[in-house]
């Protein structure tokens, strides 16, 4: 199975609440149609566009690069911007009383194809979409809300916690990763290396145009680190800051079934943050589908559940600490709100098209699956979901979008933060058959039939050189014969006429070779064996006119081509 094969197949669009938009408002909202952006990138477009800053743009949420995207955005009495470009659309959808944010959006309705299908695969996500359909799956974050790790920054929250305030500032400032374009990374490199000159990372800052104040705030307070965060924008705090409490939500919801299910009734999806953990469709969890899981606050004093609270306190200390620690002291702009979240989402007006023949891969069946999510659920998610059941059920390998690793062996202590199932099937190698029965390749090419003790004809002995002494060739590498110039000797006497007519000689004498026996001096050639030369027609040499000397002009040869032929004439020809 393939997703995201084209940009197409994969289509998101926000859902805005219907009382959002109005006719008249103080924000002007804007239609933000995009491929191949960033929510970020477009941002900046339609400031630089409307003439206002990028921080000064609200949104309902982020959007992935890859796939086709509709967003909306919205800034103070903007002006109308009409962005078409073949990537990025920009249009006026409206208008609004206050900024957008995340409670604006109802949603998100996904259009996405899947290809590289076969027919077992096609039967399998129909059954799967009904199970899903009547049961939903558990509300995990995925890899989109990790863009931290992603980057190579890591947890700048747990840095944060830890009072780790330059090592945080400095991981968010200069890791690099390969997913930096070549601005990013020549502006990270320059701050690496004069780390600790503020001078000069804030003209650097300044040259790049990004972080000018911060470096300006640590020239005049060298060790102020803490105060430098309040500098960052205030959505690249956040989005650290979220990172970190999601991940802790996820390790105590991955525990939490695992309290529940069975080991051989586990169902892993590896994410760049660690496993999630689904139970078998069909498996009841015994929990109602409206039980939700909280976010933890500061210092987890917002959790009364006494055993979420337990769960989310073993993946603090999981990371080194403890409960009272969950809390940024000091850090402007990385406040921890604590909210509940469902446990479970149902995915809306889940159904699939017709198969049809895949026009991208000869001989498989592709597949467009639509349906619509709550804001904060993931639709990769789904698709991952569907993926590992059917890949599952049809007894076929799993496809290379669930699991970029393969599954780490299980732990001592019960496998706690980290579980593979026993019956996980593994990736095939290239050129293996995509299922049904395990194809017979017979014996490996190095090993000869004859090999075999008892069986097929009596080997041929091999042939080997013989030895040296018996007149055979001498090992390679060693010289054969005198050197060069001692086998170049004088003419020879006995020649017969018309055969080789010079011998080599002595490397001082022209050419290499020695003179003939008769005639003028060797000009270094051979003549072949043949009658002798006075027997062979002279040369007939063709008196010509010099070009300085003047004379008539040349006739155009009857193959060249009229349009490339210029007649060339002497200084004392007529050149009319």
């Amino acid at each position: 199975m393939k997703v995201k094969q084209r940009s197409d197949d994969f289509r998101v669009r926000e859902l805005l609440r219907e009382d959002v938009l109005a006719p008249r408002g103080e924000f002007r909202v804007y239609r933000v149609l995009k491929s191949k952006h960033t929510s970020f990138e477009a941002a900046r477009v339609l400031a630089q566009e409307a003439g206002a800053s990028a921080g000064d743009v609200s949104m309902c949420g982020l959007k992935d690069r890859q796939g086709v995207t509709l967003q909306h955005m919205a800034l103070r009495h903007g002006p109308p911007v009409s962005i078409r470009s073949p990537d990025l659309r920009i249009e006026t959808a409206g208008f609004t009383s206050e900024p957008l944010d995340s409670k604006a959006s109802e949603g998100n309705a996904f259009e996405i194809v899947l290809r590289g299908l076969a027919q077992d695969d096609v039967d399998a996500l129909r059954a799967n979409a009904h199970s899903i359909r009547a049961g939903g799956l558990i509300n995990y974050f995925d890899d989109q809300r990790f863009g931290n790790l992603r980057h190579g920054q890591g947890w700048i929250a747990l840095e944060l916690m830890r009072g780790e305030h330059e090592a945080a500032l400095r991981a968010l400032l200069t890791s690099r990763s390969p997913h930096d374009d070549r601005k990013a990374m020549a502006f990270k490199r320059a701050l690496s290396s004069y780390w600790g000159d503020w001078t000069a990372c804030r003209d650097i800052a300044g040259k790049f145009g990004e972080h000018h104040s911060l470096f300006e705030h640590l020239k005049r307070e060298p060790q102020d680190f803490a105060g430098a965060f309040f500098h960052l924008a205030s959505r690249l705090r956040l989005i650290h800051l979220y990172a970190y409490q999601s991940h802790l939500w996820n390790r105590a919801v991955a525990e939490w079934v695992r309290a529940r299910v069975e080991p051989a009734q586990r169902v892993v999806l590896k994410s760049a943050e660690g496993p999630l953990v689904y139970p078998e469709i069909g498996v009841d969890l015994k929990a109602p589908p409206e039980q939700a899981f909280r976010l933890p606050g500061p210092k987890l004093k917002d959790v009364e559940d006494r055993e979420q609270f337990e769960l989310l306190a073993d993946a603090l200390a999981h990371d080194g600490l403890v409960p009272a620690q969950f809390s940024i002291e000091g850090v402007s702009g990385f406040a921890l709100k604590g909210e509940d979240r469902p446990l479970f989402v149902t995915p809306a007006h889940l159904r699939l098209r017709p198969a049809r023949a895949d026009v991208l891969n000869r001989g498989q069946f592709q597949v467009e699956v639509r349906f619509e999510l709550p804001r904060g659920a993931y639709a990769t998610l789904v698709v991952r979901r569907l993926l590992e059941t059917s890949a599952r059920r049809s007894n076929v390998a799993a496809p290379r979008v669930l699991s970029s690793k393969p599954a780490p062996p299980p732990r001592e202590d019960g496998d706690r933060f980290g579980e593979a199932p026993s019956d996980r099937v593994r990736a095939p190698r290239s050129g293996a058959p995509r299922s049904g029965p395990k194809r017979d390749w017979g014996p490996p090419k190095r090993v000869r039939l004859q090999d075999r003790e008892g069986e097929g004809p009596p080997r041929k002995p091999a042939r080997r050189a013989p030895p040296r002494d018996g007149g055979g060739p001498p090992p390679r590498g060693e010289r054969r014969g005198p050197p060069r110039d001692e086998r170049r000797g004088p003419p020879r006497e006995d020649a017969p006429r018309g055969e080789q007519r010079f011998e080599r000689g002595p490397r001082e004498q022209r050419g290499g070779f020695a003179p003939r026996r008769d005639g003028p001096p060797a000009r270094g050639r051979f003549e072949r064996s043949g009658p002798p030369a006075e027997r062979r027609a002279p040369r007939r040499d063709v008196e010509r006119p010099r070009r300085d000397e003047g004379g008539p002009p040349r006739e155009r040869p009857k193959n060249l081509p009229l349009a490339n032929w210029k007649p060339k004439r002497g200084p004392g020809a007529d050149r009319e």
